[in-house]
């Protein structure tokens, strides 16, 4: 088997290797890149929507992006992870500028992220990251709600059917939903 030199490898085809792909190569024309996929297409693993949402991840709703510490409720992850992805916007931005990605639209798709607990503990978890990233500019859109009805709303099919009037359940579904609205900068 030949040798292949490459300034740089990345593993999987799917949206983060592309956007990476990209933005190196607008970087330094010069660099090697390779591109590694196991599967016969790209994008047909983490980033195909019926296996993880096929988003490239801001922090909205993955909660393990907001660990629990002693201390409470750590964001600074989920921080650092969403002023990532406004860079892979603003790439996408300029891509779109310069004709190399079509219309916003074809591409970017508003999606409602939903991170949905029950319990105590969880509720209050969940209640503490809502209270400290809703404070922050990068999640100012962020939403709350403990009432049932706003609940069905956002989520029909969790809610339909349930008991209103059972005080446990009521307490149970308590949830923030991170409505996102994605709009490319300009560059």
């Amino acid at each position: 088997m030949p040798k292949i030199q490459a300034d740089a490898l990345l593993v999987g085809g799917g949206v983060m290797s592309a956007t990476l792909a990209t933005l190196l190569s607008k970087l330094d024309p010069s660099l090697k890149l390779i591109l590694a996929e196991r599967l016969d297409h790209v994008a047909h693993e983490s980033t195909d929507g019926w296996n993880n949402a096929g988003t490239g991840h801001a922090g909205y709703c993955e909660l393990n992006y907001t660990p629990e510490t002693a201390e409470g409720v750590e964001i600074d992850r989920a921080l650092s992870i969403n002023a990532n992805f406004e860079i892979s916007l603003q790439l996408w931005s300029s891509l779109v500028k310069t004709g190399e990605l079509p219309a916003p639209n074809q591409f970017i798709n508003p999606t409602p992220h939903i991170s949905f607990v029950w319990g105590e503990k969880n509720v209050a978890f969940l209640r503490e990251r809502y209270s400290k990233l809703s404070q922050h500019h990068l999640f100012k859109e962020m939403e709350y709600s403990e009432d049932f009805a706003v609940l069905n709303q956002w989520m029909p099919l969790v809610m339909t059917g349930r008991d209103t009037s059972y005080q446990l359940l009521q307490h149970a579904f308590h949830m923030v939903r991170m409505l996102i609205s994605v709009h490319l900068l300009v560059i």
